[in-house]
């Protein structure tokens, strides 16, 4: 590299690369595979150079080779992703992270400071081009091929003609493998070294497409004239040559037939776009979006018809090695069934395995889910005296509390031994409107409800409480409006403390914004659909960062064609949503919006007007961002909804949705 200018370029760029946290993709460091769909320029000269000397290789998109420029600083992944939402450059957000961890897995992403060990390429001095010879290296193939069905190859008679093939075998293999490399040294690749072979031509995937074919047929063209040649010299040679011709063409695991039909097809998946490794996306609605895409390709009809080939090419040289001639009627008459029937069978078992395997999955996730409700509702009703209420129960539920955690070891400890416990059938009031708190309780099982009386003197379920929530703190938590019912909706059995206790216990030593976030806010989040999926932590963080508005009666809450700098969640009431001056629904309690105009960075497409008691909890534009950055869970599960309201992805942006002030 020292000896050019582009050498000593790359050369440059890795010692300065390096300095910062999180992932980087150094300049020289570093480089993806350029697949069919992918550029690589002119002013990437020294990723190109540092493809061919490291090893590494990654099959993007343009796209995709854009998102994996930007760690050229390095910087972590959400501050990527929180950038790159607000300058309206996101991909779908399943790509975005299954790109990452495999740029991680192969090093084309490291953490700052760190070099990837550099693996030398091998000084292969024979170079031929494969434009010269790929109409050779057909006809080679074809005049072998021929010559192998045309003539009988037979079994090895004796120990030293078994030798004799096998050592044929291996020539040939070894000849293909050096003719191979050649071609590609001659095409502008390199040649590696490695364990399985003296040596590797990993780097063949760099090519255009017509110089990968040639490639990747030249070691087949030489086993298949070698089975040709040995079959008309002496048949009993040519055994293990065609049973290494019939291996390497096999349809199957990464067979070189089925490599060159996917590299001459015009569309073809990305890296990121299969083999998924991100958790989030392995899913049956993934897969089954691949499956549909593979069926509408024309390539993938060719493999299927390639193996259909394959399979029925097996069947004759078997028939010729057991002496069943395949040209003769009784050949058919016998093997005819048995090979359309081991193709049929071939291709009902491959879809009863996959869909099979999601049925599994499927099915799994759904039973799992359903036990774990049966169990909890089972526990609820009728194991109330199971429940275990002693010292050390007591604590460990104190423990688990969020509230409760935030007091210090010694007042846990206090507040466990102070709690005494208490049952109450379903349907019982624990606390009435016009009475004053009694009590404040701890949840240990079951379910009450959080009630309000409206003006109309009916009451409204605000939220459900069930194990780990505070009944009776809603006052401390809500100042503005005091007053609440709260209502067993199940059978319940309670950890109590007077009030007079727990205003020396609690009220007097936490803030009164925690008890806003993890007595108000948590519970109602935790039981809306938003948050089902979310991790706890989340949820709390979006409770800190979440603050409460009160509107009037027709007061508006959102805009239309207004830039939007909040994300909203209805906590109480319910507003009117229009559009065009028409009526396009409403939003009740649990219910969100906002998130469309945050996430693509323009201006509200509808306008939310308050109902009487409308309450929202809502979010800062920068502070909702940041958030949906650092939790892929959350950003994954909005960006679904959002396309869902949209009718089409969120991300990537599309031209002309934009609208100007």
């Amino acid at each position: 590299l020292e000896h050019n200018a582009a050498g000593r370029f790359v050369l440059e760029k890795i010692q300065d690369a390096g300095a910062g946290g999180g992932l980087e993709s150094g300049a020289g460091q570093a480089a993806a595979r350029v697949g069919q769909a992918a550029v690589v320029t002119l002013d990437k000269l020294g990723h190109a150079l540092l493809m061919l000397v490291t090893a590494i290789y990654l099959a993007v998109t343009p796209r995709q080779w854009h998102i994996l420029a930007l760690f050229q600083e390095p910087q972590t992944v959400p501050h990527l992703v929180e950038n790159i939402i607000e300058q309206r450059l996101c991909p779908p957000l399943g790509e975005l992270y299954e790109l990452v961890l495999k740029a991680v897995r192969e090093k084309i992403l490291v953490e700052a400071n760190h070099v990837p060990a550099v693996v030398p390429a091998t000084n292969w001095l024979v170079a031929l081009r494969p434009q010269k010879l790929r109409h050779v290296l057909w006809a080679l193939f074809a005049v072998g091929l021929g010559l192998t069905a045309a003539l009988q190859p037979a079994l090895p008679t004796t120990v030293l003609d078994a030798f004799i093939s096998l050592g044929a075998l291996m020539l040939a293999a070894v000849a293909g493998v050096a003719l191979s490399a050649s071609l590609l040294r001659g095409a502008g690749g390199e040649v590696y070294a490695s364990r399985d072979w003296f040596i590797s031509v990993v780097d063949v995937c760099m090519l255009p497409p017509a110089a990968q074919r040639p490639v990747l047929l030249a070691p087949i063209a030489l086993l298949a004239t070698a089975t040709g040649f040995l079959t008309w010299h002496r048949p009993e040679w040519s055994f293990f040559p065609l049973i290494g011709l019939m291996v390497m063409l096999r349809p199957v695991l990464q067979g070189r037939v089925n490599l060159m039909i996917r590299t001459a097809a015009k569309q073809r998946l990305s890296d990121a776009e299969q083999a998924f490794i991100f958790p989030l996306n392995r899913t049956p609605r993934q897969r089954w979006r691949l499956l549909r895409y593979g069926l509408r390709q024309p390539a993938t009809w060719k493999e299927i018809g390639y193996g259909i080939l394959w399979t029925l090419a097996l069947g004759y040289f078997i028939g010729v090695l057991t002496e069943a001639p395949p040209w003769t009627l009784t050949f058919w008459e016998t093997r005819g069934p048995w090979l359309l029937a081991a193709i049929a069978a071939s291709l009902l078992i491959l879809a009863t395995i996959y869909l099979g395997s999601e049925f599994y999955l499927y099915a799994r996730e759904r039973a799992i889910a359903r036990r774990d409700t049966f169990r909890l509702w089972y526990r609820r009703w009728f194991q109330r005296g199971a429940v275990g209420t002693g010292a050390d129960a007591r604590l460990r539920a104190v423990l688990r509390s969020p509230l409760l955690r935030q007091l210090p070891p010694p007042e846990q400890t206090a507040l466990a031994n102070a709690f005494q416990p208490h049952s109450a059938r379903a349907w019982r009031t624990l606390h009435a409107i016009d009475q004053p708190v009694t009590h404040v309780s701890l949840i240990l099982s079951g379910k009450v409800g959080v009630y309000r009386k409206l003006r109309s003197g009916r009451r409204a379920l605000l939220q459900v409480l069930s194990e780990d929530d505070l009944v009776g703190l809603h006052a401390v938590a809500d100042p503005q409006h005091p007053l609440f019912i709260y209502r067993t909706l199940t059978p319940v059995v309670l950890l109590r403390i007077t009030w007079e206790q727990a205003e020396k216990m609690l009220t007097t030593r936490l803030p009164q914004a925690k008890f806003s976030n993890l007595v108000q806010k948590l519970p109602f989040l935790m039981r809306i659909s938003l948050c089902q999926n979310w991790h706890q932590q989340a949820i709390q963080r979006f409770a800190e960062l979440s603050s409460i508005k009160d509107y009037e009666e027709n007061d508006i809450m959102l805009q239309e064609g207004g830039f939007n700098e909040e994300f909203f969640v209805m906590l109480e009431g319910d507003a009117r949503v229009t559009r065009y001056g028409k009526s396009r629904g409403r939003v009740a309690s649990g219910d969100f919006f906002g998130e469309i105009g945050l996430l693509q960075n323009s201006n509200a497409t509808a306008q939310v007007i308050a109902n009487l008691g409308a309450r929202s909890l809502c979010i800062q534009r920068k502070e909702f961002l940041r958030f949906v950055a650092h939790n892929y869970s959350v950003a994954l599960e909005l960006e679904r909804v959002s396309s869902e309201r949209l009718g089409r992805p969120i991300f990537p942006m599309t031209p002309g949705d934009f609208r100007s002030l």
